[in-house]
């Protein structure tokens, strides 16, 4: 892949950090918007099981990002990044085996929507879930290259395809498969943007030779963020698994419906991880803390603009016309409460990601993948607990605990790291 000059890491002008943030915001919007409309419909449309049932498959697809992350994107950016040259010969591995958990995860879709809705939802979001993570890890070589407009491009058109093919769904009638055709169809085309090139590097071959070449990056790193990002999943949705999984995915309409609201700041959440992280490994390969730090720090503010913005949509739909977007099946209270509580746990996330990001570039991903683990066991048993005693609602609450308990942890390893780094400097 041609390489754009990377940025200096020197203090960029406040309107370079905007136009950083603004480009990958606003296509990450983009997507975040098109999500938007498909659930605002299906709220409409559907039955409570089928809301539930696509709003799981959507946490599943989301769920595949993070494992892309841990297994392939976050290992390839923090190589490329590391190198002087800033060139991937040599990475072609990665290619083949994210083209294998790309196939993993839409196995893994079809089985859920032919499970919970039948063979046509299970090929529907078969081909989504290995669509999205093939240009999951696009977006992910984009932001490696310091070339984000690949990515931009591509959020773009999926984008575009997703919301004509929404609207076509409303002229034929909306059904559940068919969203998940949507979303399949505009995967398939949003990887053009990224060339030819990139799709071929996807051959399966030399599979052997690949799994050699990847089993060092195993060991060293991916072995620790995969644990992280599973006990983190579990953090963060454990009560989309547990209520899906004890009560069926009716009750979890409710909890799908708040989660909805705060879709925007997740989809940023994950889009500005991708476009930071390069940057802060390469600060951190230089022994730059000072730019790290001042790439955390604008992380963070752009994802409270984000934050406070989606919680002010959120508050005046809700108070001024809760009807036009809630279903008359589902009871507007219960929504308020399943908002409030995902407000709560939006804000604790991005208060913690920055942070979480830093962390990763810094290699201390088996003491990152330790806090997960104590997280994890604090939120699912919060979760657990609040599905036996309490309305199904009240299970984000444990979800919020959890994520509390991660934020300090990794606060404190940030702590420890520079406490560190002032005695060996001493």
């Amino acid at each position: 892949m041609a390489e754009a000059p990377a940025l200096p890491l020197e203090k960029k002008p406040i309107r370079a950090t905007l136009a950083r943030f603004g480009l990958a915001s606003m296509s990450s919007a983009a997507v975040s918007v098109s999500h938007l409309l498909v659930q605002l419909v299906s709220v409409r449309r559907l039955g409570a099981s089928e809301i539930g049932t696509l709003a799981f498959l959507l946490v599943i697809i989301q769920f595949g990002y993070g494992l892309s992350n841990a297994l392939v994107s976050t290992p390839y950016a923090i190589a490329v990044n590391q190198r002087e040259d800033g060139e991937d010969e040599g990475f072609d591995f990665f290619f083949p085996m994210n083209l294998l958990l790309a196939l993993s995860q839409g196995l893994l879709c079809a089985a859920i929507g032919w499970i919970m809705a039948g063979p046509w939802a299970a090929a529907a979001f078969g081909l989504a879930g290995t669509f999205s993570l093939l240009r999951w890890f696009g977006r992910a070589t984009s932001y490696a290259h310091h070339t984000p407009s690949g990515a931009a491009v591509s959020d773009l058109v999926y984008a575009v395809l997703v919301v004509a093919g929404v609207g076509a769904t409303l002229a034929i009638g909306a059904r559940l498969e068919l969203f998940g055709a949507v979303i399949a169809g505009a995967g398939l085309l949003a990887l053009i943007p990224f060339g030819a090139g990139f799709l071929f590097r996807h051959r399966p071959v030399g599979l052997g030779r690949a799994f050699a070449a990847y089993r060092p990056v195993w060991k060293r790193q991916s072995a620790w963020t995969l644990i992280g990002v599973i006990t983190t999943e579990a953090t963060s949705n454990a009560h989309s698994y547990i209520v899906t999984l004890f009560a069926g995915p009716a009750a979890f309409a409710p909890i799908a419906v708040g989660m909805l609201f705060f879709r925007p700041v997740n989809v940023c959440i994950t889009a500005l991880t991708q476009l930071e992280r390069p940057r802060m490994a390469r600060a951190v390969g230089k022994g730059d803390e000072r730019s790290a730090r001042g790439s955390v720090r604008a992380f963070l503010a752009a994802l409270l603009v984000i934050w406070i913005a989606t919680a002010v949509t959120a508050a005046l739909i809700l108070f001024v016309f809760p009807h036009v977007i809630i279903k008359p099946t589902l009871s507007v209270e219960t929504v308020m409460i399943a908002v409030a509580l995902c407000a709560a746990l939006s804000l604790v996330q991005c208060l913690q990601a920055p942070m979480s990001v830093l962390t990763q570039a810094r290699g201390a991903f088996r003491p990152l993948a330790a806090t997960s683990v104590r997280s994890c066991f604090v939120g699912v048993a919060a979760v657990v607990a609040i599905t036996l005693f309490a309305p199904s609602v009240y299970t984000i609450a444990g979800v919020v605990l959890a994520q509390l308990v991660m934020m300090l942890g990794i606060w404190r390893l940030d702590h420890v790291w520079r406490r560190t780094q002032r005695e060996t400097a001493e």
